[in-house]
């Protein structure tokens, strides 16, 4: 039985991705990804593919603490909750239990030894609750914060970021920029603005930092990884999006669906971490502002 819920908890993330990819809204999926950083990547696919409206998901319970109730006949929300060695009763126990803190991410679920079961656990949007008890709110998740970063100033973050020299000079090959892994720098077109240098240095950066393919064989993942990182950072600092191109993605990933559920914990981690170093650098540049004012 439990190996049938591993079975049929992988199916449904693998039509959930090609839900995504055939429907076009790839794009959208990335931007939803900004609500859930602590839910794994194949959870987050669960989530957009039931509510792509979902912004704040978290079971009964939980929501019960935070002083909300949940509506009747609400959408339900089925995500996957690994269970690691535990006995019946602790299994039955979690069961009925959902866990804000999904950390955890079942990197192939056919195949993970350390997981003794798979359960479904069922979670609701905020769209979907109410107040229990005005005079007993409960503050909610960290809101996200955005920084309103200009797009220079974060340029100028990522030069600080960055693990390679950036020059800024006419491409060879006529492109608005690109990573050249022999000669360890990044080149950016001089003929751009600064938002689009902005946008495409991140695409690079992402190269120089994350991009381990072999981009002769595998050019696809290549684009496929650091387009992606690069989104989701440009999505979460405001940045525009209009250059990002994923036309590519459909014709590649057809019947290949397997291949981007395992590209996108990577995806996720490296647009985390990436966002993680603007933000140390970010924070720096604050504190040196509040030392000077003082």
């Amino acid at each position: 039985m439990e190996e049938k819920k591993k079975v049929n908890a992988y199916e449904k993330l693998i039509e959930g991705i090609e839900n995504i990819i055939d429907s076009g809204k790839y794009k959208e999926f990335l931007k939803s990804m900004k609500y859930f950083h602590s839910y794994s990547f194949r959870n987050r696919l669960l989530i957009y593919n039931q509510n792509p409206d979902a912004t704040r998901v978290a079971g009964y319970s939980t929501w019960k603490k935070l002083g909300r109730g949940v509506k009747s006949n609400p959408k339900k929300i089925f995500i996957v909750r690994p269970i690691i060695g535990k006995n019946k009763k602790e299994h039955e126990k979690d069961k009925n239990t959902v866990n804000q803190e999904d950390n955890q991410d079942v990197k192939d679920m056919e195949e993970e030894k350390s997981i003794s079961a798979f359960g479904w656990t069922l979670v609701y949007d905020i769209s979907d609750t109410y107040l229990l008890d005005e005079s007993k709110i409960v503050p909610l998740f960290d809101d996200i914060t955005l920084n309103n970063s200009s797009s220079e100033e974060l340029y100028h973050i990522l030069e600080r970021v960055s693990p390679v020299k950036i020059d800024i000079e006419s491409t060879y090959n006529g492109s608005d920029g690109y990573y050249s892994e022999k000669e360890k720098r990044i080149v950016i077109s001089s003929r751009v603005s600064q938002d689009d240098a902005t946008t495409i240095l991140l695409h690079e950066i992402s190269h120089s930092l994350y991009d381990d393919f072999d981009y002769a064989k595998e050019r696809d993942m290549s684009e496929m990884l650091v387009e992606s990182i690069a989104f989701i950072v440009a999505d979460y600092y405001g940045l525009d999006t209009s250059k990002s191109s994923f036309s590519y993605i459909t014709k590649w990933s057809k019947g290949d669906s397997k291949k981007l559920l395992k590209l996108g914990t990577k995806i996720q981690e490296a647009s985390d971490d990436l966002i993680s170093k603007i933000e140390k650098e970010l924070n720096k540049g604050n504190e040196s502002k509040e030392t000077k004012i003082a």
